[in-house]
């Protein structure tokens, strides 16, 4: 198995050198190809310099940017977005754009900018989703009065289709929503999503997105999470008390300074984890792949078994667990250990875990998942488990998911190819693991379950 740890310095260069063009630095890019972060600068350029010009700004253009500029306005590190849209908002008096400024605000975690504007719901302005950050931004700034008056008039202005929650809802799903809220971890405790793949968590982040402010939230994505670990890791106190919530999609042992993380995490039955991956990566560009060609899942499996990719959410999983803290810090202590990985063999928790036996592993797993985690969903019950994990972050809101996959399926059958039984019997762990974890939250949270049904 090919790891980082067998490039040579110059394959190290070549690999550093693509991902600091890709990051761009303070004097601009290395290479020669524009992002729509660009075209949102670039636009907005001209269109300063023509209104200092003195030309008459047409309002198409004024529309345009706008449009633009709300396409990225997801992790607005710098505050162009916002700047773009004030700007519009009061040099051109666009409505929309005015409009808008809380809900950017909000995302971006300036909570105390939100308390004194009004909200205005306009035509081409904020849709109800879109207000759920700013909620979550007035209760964050202490003003809870203000927050549910905000979501008496979103019901007023947009007609509650059921997918929403809030705390102050009638409902009995709502009620449930804010009993699970009150047990939800407080003072120093961060909560972490611990992202598996091909394990609904991309519904789950999404939905959780339009809640948290990303400006409040740490990201580590499977692809750059190393680069990105390594800037969580040189947070200060004062920055982690800011902090609301880890999106953790890189397994990594780590702390941070302040804070006490907890954990929370969705399972999924290891055949259908592992299938959904593989044919996931087919239809899907810019998921992290496998060095793996095998035109067929059977083939697939072969190789799944034969590198020892196996149980690798168990392995995944127990990288939080204490024992692997030295390992981690080992490994990623010196200059340049932390870069961007090509493929899912290049992920250090295969190599960290590797020594570990099967009864090892579900030892530890066990551990892990009972002392640092605060909740363990399933894909069985896929919109319970982000109900239950929405409420765990302390937010007032929840955002109801689906999920277009299997959700967890196949189960098992008496049918099931040679291939399919071998692959089963591989990843053991994983199996007894969500097996054992889907009976315990079924009993755990049979009422909530039993709601989201009858909705």
């Amino acid at each position: 198995m090919t790891t980082t740890r067998t490039l040579d310095w110059r394959q190290g260069f070549a690999r550093g050198k693509v991902t600091g063009a890709k990051f761009r630095s303070a004097f601009g890019p290395e290479v020669t190809s524009r992002n729509r972060r660009d075209d949102v600068l670039q636009e907005f350029s001209d269109l300063m310099v023509r209104h200092a010009r003195g030309e008459e700004i047409p309002s198409s253009a004024v529309k345009s940017l706008h449009r633009r500029a709300l396409s990225k306005r997801f992790s607005d590190w710098d505050g162009l977005i916002i700047a773009v849209i004030s700007t519009l908002a009061t040099t051109f008096r666009n409505k929309p754009a005015r409009a808008w400024l809380p809900a950017l605000l909000a995302a971006a975690g300036r909570f105390d900018e939100v308390v004194d504007i009004e909200p205005e719901f306009v035509t081409n302005g904020p849709q109800r989703k879109d207000w759920l950050v700013v909620v979550t931004a007035l209760a964050g700034s202490g003003r809870e009065d203000l927050a549910r008056s905000l979501v008496e008039r979103l019901d007023e202005h947009f007609p509650e289709d059921g997918s929403n929650l809030t705390v102050w809802g009638d409902d009995a799903l709502s009620k449930e929503f804010a009993r699970l809220r009150e047990q939800a971890p407080s003072g120093t405790v961060l909560p972490v999503f611990f992202h598996l793949p091909f394990c609904g968590g991309t519904s789950m982040i999404v939905s959780l997105k339009s809640i948290i402010p990303w400006g409040r939230m740490v990201q580590i994505n499977r692809r750059y999470g190393l680069l990105q670990m390594e800037h969580a890791l040189q947070l200060s106190t004062e920055d982690t008390a800011r902090l609301m919530l880890v999106h953790q999609h890189h397994p990594f042992a780590f702390q941070l300074p302040g804070r006490e993380l907890s954990h929370f995490t969705v399972l999924r039955d290891p055949v259908s984890q592992i299938r959904s991956g593989y044919f996931k990566r087919l239809s899907t560009p810019g998921i992290l792949p496998t060095r793996d060609e095998s035109p067929t899942f059977d083939q697939h499996i072969d190789y799944t078994i034969k590198q020892r990719m196996t149980n690798m959410l168990a392995r995944q999983i127990v990288t939080t667990h204490p024992d692997l803290s030295s390992t981690y810090r080992k490994r990623f202590s010196g200059s340049g250990t932390f870069e961007s990985v090509r493929a899912e063999e290049d992920m250090f928790w295969l190599e960290a875990t590797a020594a570990l036996s099967e009864n090892d592993l579900l030892r530890m797993c066990r551990e892990t998942l009972d002392e640092r985690f605060h909740l363990v969903g399933t894909m069985r019950h896929l919109e319970a488990s982000h109900i239950a994990a929405t409420a765990s972050t302390g937010s007032y809101t929840a955002d109801r998911v689906g999920h277009r996959g299997r959700s967890g399926q196949p189960e098992r059958t008496d049918d099931e190819s040679d291939a399919v039984r071998r692959l089963r019997d591989a990843n053991g762990v994983d199996q007894i693991l969500y097996d054992e974890y889907t009976a315990r939250f079924e009993r755990d949270h049979a009422s909530l379950i039993d709601l989201v049904a009858s909705h």
